[in-house]
């Protein structure tokens, strides 16, 4: 089974249709999925506990970037914060020929600057409906 590095990796932030422009500077991207809740369909009688699968539900995640004012998808995702609506986002990593698809809102915003290390900005995104799903890296 091939491996691949993700130091490679790119993020993506959709600007207009179907237009999709990377995020610079990007440290770290976190846990990208979604989870279904187990609900308890156990009954009298049962022998064992029985489950049925509850509603799909996204992950939440921090994304680091070392911050740039003039890098435009940065400031963007500040205006998406400060918008509270959801945006379009691609995570590729080459040379994979399928990416993630995920929809997602900016649920926090914080810097830091510690005394050893780049200046940072840090965003909290929630992954919402349609969710994640993969397609082809063109």
């Amino acid at each position: 089974m091939a491996k691949t590095s993700a130091r490679d990796a790119v993020l993506k932030r959709n600007t207009t249709g179907t237009t999709y422009v990377n995020i610079g500077q990007v440290l770290e991207i976190g846990d990208v999925g979604s989870e279904r809740g187990l609900n308890d369909a156990s009954a009298y009688g049962d022998a064992w506990k029985d489950y049925v699968l509850g509603q799909q539900d996204g992950s939440e995640f921090n994304m680091r970037v070392a911050y740039d004012a003039a890098d435009a998808q940065q400031v963007a995702l500040e205006a998406d914060y400060a918008a509270s609506t959801p945006k379009k986002f691609h995570l590729e990593v080459p040379p994979n020929t399928t990416g993630i698809e995920f929809t997602a809102i900016i649920t926090s915003k914080v810097y830091r600057a510690p005394l050893e290390g780049v200046y940072e900005a840090e965003f909290g995104m929630k992954i919402v409906n349609p969710g994640v799903t993969t397609y082809t890296v063109t």
